[in-house]
C-alpha cells in the first residue's frame, strides 16, 4: 500500500501498506527459523522462481454486487490439504477492521459448513481478534468434528455479506457510479508449517494477513452498465438475469483478489510479456497511469525477474490517497510515478514473495518503497532519524506495535527502504542485487521470514549489519 501526498506529507516518509502470529494466542509469535529449502548462499542460489505448491489451496468465490453499488452477496469454497494435523478451519475477516468499519463497511457471515470426507460441521463461532466494536468479529472458526491428520483434504463453504460503507483510501468502497473491494471474502488464514494465524487485524489501515498464494476461480455478477476489473486473467463478460453481465477470471497463485467496478474507460499494453490494463473514469488519465505502469513493469521486471503474473488490472478510482496492491492487480487512488512503481512492485514483494504483514510488514513495505527509489532515481527516506521521531522505532516490528500510523509508516517504510539502500551501498550494488534476485527465486509462491532474507545475504556481512542496526534484523 501507498499514501498519496497529502497523506505521505503528514506521515513523514510513509509509504504502502501489509502480518502473522502465534497460531493460538492470537498474537504475533517468534519467528521460525529459515527453512532448508529457503535462499542460502549465493552458491545454492535458484536460477529462476520456485514453482508453486502442487497442493496450493483450490478457492471458487462469487461476488453478486447490487445495482445501487451498496452490497455485495459472496459464496466461498475453499479446499486445501494442511500438511500439520488440525481441528478446526480458520478465517479473517478484514472487512471488520477498525480502520474499515467505522465507515459503514462491514463484513456479515450468514452461514458456513466445514468437511472431511462425508463428515460435514455448520457449527461456527466467531473471535473479536482486534476487529471493530459491533462488529461480527475478526475471526471466523468452523470446528470440525474430530483432528484432521495432515495430508487430508479439507473442504469449508461460506455465505455471506459485504457492506460498503466509505468513500475514502481503503479497500472497501464507493462513490458515485464506482465501487470496489479487496480481501472482502472470509481469508484462509493457513500458513504451511506454522498454522492457523490468530492475531489482531490491523489497528491502522494496513494488512495484517498471511495468505497462502491459492489457485483462485472468480466470478462477478454486475450491474449491466458497469465494467468490472479483478485479479487474474479476465474472460469477455457473459449476459445474466435482469440486464446484468457476469464477469469471470482465473487466477492460480493469487494470495488475496481484489475488484473494481463503474465506467471505466479502459487501455492496454502488453509490456514485458504481461497483459497490462489500466481503467479510469476517462481515457486520458487511463493513458496516463498506463505510461507510468508500463515504466514500472519494465523497470522492475529488469531488477527482480520476470513479472509474476500473467496479468496486471489496475484500477484508477475517483478518490485520492495512494494504492493498495493485490496480487495481479491494484486499485490506485489517484495515479503518480512514486505511488504506481510502488504498487507495482508489490507484485514482487507480496504478490510473488509472501509474508506475514502483521509480524514482518517491513519484508514488503520496505522493499516496495526501495525499489521505488531505485525505480526513480530517488533517496527519500533516512535510516538515522531524529530520536523519538515517526522514524525512529525498529523496522523489523509489527504493525500493531507501532503506537501511531505515523510511526508505523515512517519507521517500516521511510526507515525501511533507507536501511536497504544503505546495506546494498555497503555490500556493493551488483552483489546485493543478485543477493535479492536469489531471495525472490527461492521464496517465489511462499511466505517468507527475515530469517530467509539473512540467509540469502549471507555472503554480504555489511548488508547484514546495515539491517541489523535498523532493527530490521535480530
Amino acid at each position: 500500500m501507498r499514501t498519496g501526498p497529502a497523506v505521505t506529507a503528514a506521515l513523514l516518509l510513509a509509504m504502502v501498506l501489509t502480518a502473522c502470529g502465534d497460531s493460538g494466542t492470537g498474537r504475533p509469535g517468534p519467528a521460525p527459523q529459515a527453512r532448508p529449502s529457503a535462499s542460502a548462499s549465493r552458491a545454492n542460489c535458484p536460477d529462476r522462481y520456485a514453482e508453486p505448491d502442487p497442493n496450493r489451496p483450490r478457492i471458487t468465490l462469487a461476488f453478486d454486487v447490487t445495482d445501487d453499488l451498496t452490497t455485495v452477496t459472496g459464496t466461498e469454497r475453499v479446499s486445501f490439504r494442511p500438511d500439520l494435523p488440525v481441528h478446526e478451519v480458520v478465517f479473517r475477516l478484514t472487512g471488520n477492521d477498525p480502520s474499515s468499519y467505522p465507515s459503514g463497511t462491514a463484513v456479515t457471515v450468514q452461514r458456513a459448513s466445514a468437511s472431511v470426507g462425508a463428515a460435514a460441521t455448520t457449527t461456527m463461532r466467531f473471535e473479536r481478534a482486534g476487529a471493530a466494536a459491533g462488529s461480527q468479529g475478526g475471526l471466523l472458526v468452523l470446528p470440525l468434528d474430530r483432528e484432521v491428520p495432515a495430508g487430508q483434504e479439507v473442504t469449508a463453504t461460506v455465505g455471506f455479506t459485504l457492506t460498503l460503507g466509505g468513500t475514502g483510501f481503503d479497500r472497501f468502497g464507493r462513490i458515485d457510479r464506482f465501487a470496489w473491494f479487496g480481501s472482502a471474502q472470509p481469508l484462509l488464514a493457513w500458513q504451511r508449517e506454522v498454522g492457523w494465524h490468530r492475531e489482531d487485524l490491523a489497528r491502522y489501515i494496513g494488512e495484517s494477513a498471511t495468505s497462502e498464494a491459492a489457485n483462485v476461480d472468480l466470478t462477478v455478477t454486475a450491474p449491466g452498465w458497469a465494467t468490472v476489473m479483478t485479479s487474474g486473467r479476465q474472460d469477455p463478460p457473459t449476459p445474466a438475469d435482469r440486464g446484468r453481465r457476469r464477469w469471470h477470471a482465473s487466477a492460480p497463485t493469487a494470495r488475496d483478489v481484489s475488484v473494481a467496478l463503474g465506467r471505466f474507460a479502459l487501455t492496454r499494453e502488453t509490456v514485458a510479456g504481461t497483459e497490462l490494463t489500466v481503467g479510469a473514469a476517462d481515457a486520458s488519465t487511463a493513458r496516463q497511469a498506463l505510461a507510468e505502469l508500463a515504466r514500472a513493469v519494465r523497470e522492475l521486471s529488469a531488477r527482480f525477474g520476470p513479472f509474476p503474473f500473467p496479468a496486471l488490472n489496475v484500477s484508477v478510482l475517483p478518490s485520492g490517497g495512494g494504492g493498495i496492491e493485490y496480487p495481479g492487480s491494484i486499485l490506485l487512488f489517484g495515479s503518480s510515478r512514486v505511488v504506481d512503481v510502488h504498487e507495482t512492485a508489490h507484485q514482487w514483494f507480496y504478490g510473488l514473495v509472501g509474508d506475514n504483514q502483521a509480524r514482518d510488514p517491513w519484508l514488503d513495505e520496505a522493499f516496495a518503497t526501495y525499489a521505488e527509489g531505485l525505480a526513480n532515481g530517488d533517496a527519500g527516506g533516512t535510516d538515522q532519524p531524529d530520536p523519538g521521531g515517526p522514524g525512529s522505532g525498529r523496522v523489523g516490528a509489527g504493525i500493531n506495535d507501532f503506537p501511531t500510523s505515523e510511526a508505523y509508516f515512517g519507521t517500516v517504510y521511510g526507515k525501511g527502504a533507507a536501511a536497504l539502500r544503505r546495506a546494498r551501498a555497503q555490500a556493493g550494488a551488483a552483489a546485493f542485487d543478485a543477493a535479492i534476485r536469489c531471495y525472490t527465486n527461492a521464496n517465489a509462491w511462499r511466505i517468507a521470514r527475515p530469517a530467509d532474507l539473512a540467509s540469502a545475504l549471507g555472503d554480504l556481512p555489511s548488508a547484514l549489519a546495515a539491517l541489523r542496526r535498523a532493527g530490521a534484523l535480530s
